[in-house]
């Protein structure tokens, strides 16, 4: 049931109400209703001034007085205001009822003239033989006699008011039925168009009367002020699409119509938390706008909710199959794979998006709980994919959360390695340098690559630790190894996670370890990625002055991977670009990709800063990285990742620098 629903059955219960006990009951009914499905249990809620005596923390909520945990309860603020303009309403038109009842016979006319609501008393044929001063008002005359009623209502609602008229001459005179009652648009004599809320009484064996008894209070703006609540309870400010409670019940009913196959996507975007925290709360409200966008043009024709702070939901209710809901899967991760372009920026926001469908779940429950666990496993499988919820998926997720328990004992138990992988001159071949790489020997999977753990240790806050023992072990080594020339040794290249350079004290730490193994500063490389370097933060700027002070290069890894903006390479204290690899890979088949890289390498070298391309694998990708610029490489082609004995006898017969 949802709050909409609650809310409208109490709308339909007020009608009926004769009195204040019977407003407070329905008031009573309402809430008992909307706590139980927030796991709330039993609360005071009374109308005000209260008939009973309120607990110490109740305070007043309209017309209503209600305990202060309900009162500040985040998801009933607006049903509260809606069922308190509700129960003024019964108050009022109880009261009203009552005084016509009470003085019907000899003050029904002093009191009709003085309500603000238009009381009408029609005869046989829908004709007006009475309307009260008030009409004058709502409907810009009170000259009605001989009018038909139904002829003022809107066209579209004319055959509902003659059938709400019949059916009030056919109830018993004496009972107020909630039948006899609805919302009618009138057109007003001056133009305009009023929302009147109708209740109808048959006084026709009333002497006095001897008529039906209509009377029509003005609720426009109440109706306008519902709308708008129940559109806010529904819908997502800052992207205009629906919330997660609106989702889930569709939910429910495309379930409940079991008309086919019915399928839920879960789109989880990738790295926008570091948008977010790099560029500001600015920029990624106008990245979750752009990704609504796309979403909503992408899935047209199907429901699309954003559902979360960065997640959002698609619905593909009862369509004809299985292929349907995997094809919308492959066109959401497409449209989601481009970049999105904003204050000169190209920002990349990729999305993983979890699939489940009613062929393996048969409540709503279960069908949003597998979407869930296939998130996890697109998750886990690496950024801008898609993964369908089977029964293995829950056997990944299973598996996720036991490396992320047994990562910490790793740590402890010294279980993770270091391998180095060199850096050569693309000239000569000669070796420059080895970026350290951390492995992790698990007691029963073998040895995991970092994109196995690493997205584990971000999430539990590992990575910090971790990256500051493989700092101390690759410094530790590179004292082994041999000298490439005269007087010139590999440098050691070690990655520094976003965490690690902002965690307190880095820059300290990385110079204690450097003077307690005495490698000198020129030795050691740090790879960071373009993240850290996109929020005017003073802290990382003065942080990077100083380690290069230090004589410590400094070097962009993965460049061009979703952050890139080639202004930062004027202004930030860097010495090497890593060239991401799939710029390498794509370099051979495209001449447009590498006109585009050699621009980039160009730009690079103007600023005075040394290019590495990652990833070479073939004799034909390190020809073309030398012939547009790039002066290193890195990759399968001169050699894997290996340990650090086998380091010191590939050092050797090395003979190089990027000096």
């Amino acid at each position: 049931m949802s709050v909409l629903d609650v809310l409208r059955d109490a709308a339909e219960e007020f009608l009926t109400t004769a009195d204040r006990q019977d407003v407070a009951a329905v008031v009573r009914r309402a809430v008992a209703r909307l706590t139980p499905r927030r796991g709330g249990s039993p609360v005071f809620v009374d109308l005000f001034p209260p008939t009973s005596t309120p607990p110490p923390a109740a305070v007043r909520r309209g017309a209503l007085v209600v305990d202060r945990e309900l009162a500040d309860h985040p998801d009933l603020a607006d049903a509260l205001e809606v069922l308190s303009a509700q129960a003024m309403l019964a108050l009022d038109r109880a009261r009203l009822n009552t005084e016509i009842t009470r003085h019907r016979d000899d003050h029904l006319n002093a009191l009709v003239e003085q309500a603000s609501d238009v009381i009408l008393i029609i005869d046989e044929d829908d004709r007006i033989r009475y309307a009260s001063p008030s009409a004058r008002i709502l409907l810009g005359t009170s000259a009605l006699s001989g009018a038909s009623l139904v002829d003022l209502v809107d066209s579209s609602e004319r055959r509902q008011a003659g059938y709400l008229l019949s059916y009030a001459r056919s109830t018993d005179a004496g009972a107020v039925d909630g039948g006899s009652r609805a919302d009618w648009t009138l057109h007003a004599a001056d133009g305009r168009t009023v929302r009147v809320e109708v209740s109808c009484r048959d006084l026709r064996t009333d002497e006095s009367i001897q008529g039906v008894v209509v009377t029509l209070r003005d609720v426009t703006n109440q109706r306008r002020l519902e709308h708008e609540l129940t559109r806010r309870l529904f819908r997502d400010t800052l992207t205009g699409l629906p919330n997660r409670l609106f989702f889930d019940e569709r939910v429910s009913e495309a379930l409940a119509a079991d008309a086919g196959v019915t399928g839920v996507l879960l789109v989880d975007l990738d790295n926008f938390r570091a948008i977010n925290e790099a560029l500001g709360r600015e920029t990624g409200d106008a990245v979750l706008q752009t990704v609504a966008a796309r979403l909503r043009d992408t899935a047209e024709g199907f429901l699309t909710a954003r559902v979360g702070g960065n997640e959002f939901a698609v619905l593909a209710a009862n369509v004809a199959g299985l292929e349907i809901v995997d094809e919308v899967a492959v066109r959401l991760t497409d449209a989601l794979a481009g970049p999105i372009f904003g204050d000169g920026d190209m920002l990349s926001c990729t999305a993983s998006i979890g699939v489940a469908t009613t062929m393996n779940a048969g409540t709503a429950e279960e069908l949003l709980r597998h979407a869930d666990l296939a998130l996890d496993a697109a998750k886990a499988a690496g950024r801008g994919t898609w993964r369908r919820y089977d029964p293995s998926t829950s056997t990944a997720v299973s598996y996720r959360l036991e490396l992320r328990s047994a990562l910490r004992q790793a740590l402890q138990d010294e279980a993770l390695i270091v391998e180095y992988q060199p850096i050569v001159a693309l000239d000569t071949g000669r070796m420059a340098g080895l970026e350290a790489l951390v492995r992790w020997r698990h007691p029963t999977r073998g040895v995991l690559s970092p994109g196995e753990f690493i997205g584990i240790a971000e999430e539990s806050g590992l990575i910090t630790p971790i990256g500051d023992w493989v700092l101390a072990t690759a410094i530790h080594d590179a004292l082994e190894w041999q000298a490439t020339g005269p007087g010139a040794y590999p440098y050691v290249s070690v990655n520094v996670s976003v965490q690690q350079f902002r965690s307190s004290g880095f820059v300290d730490t990385v110079h204690r370890l450097l003077s307690e193994a005495r490698l000198p500063p020129a030795r050691l490389v740090l790879e960071i990625t373009e993240s850290l370097l996109l929020r005017d933060d003073d802290k990382v700027w003065n942080d990077l002055k100083r380690l290069r002070q230090l004589g410590i290069r400094m070097a962009i890894d993965d460049f061009g991977t979703g952050y890139s903006a080639l202004g930062y390479l004027r202004q930030v204290p860097l010495d090497i670009v890593k060239l991401d690899r799939i710029f390498i890979s794509t370099m051979a088949s495209s001449t447009r990709q590498r006109e585009l890289v050699r621009g980039i390498v160009q730009l690079t070298r103007t600023l005075g800063l040394t290019v590495v391309a990652e990833g070479i694998e073939t004799e034909h990708q390190r020809a073309i990285s030398h012939s547009i610029g790039c002066g290193y490489g890195q990759g399968y082609l001169f050699a894997r990742p290996m340990s650090h004995r086998d380091a010191i006898a590939w050092t050797a017969p090395a003979t190089g620098s990027t000096d």
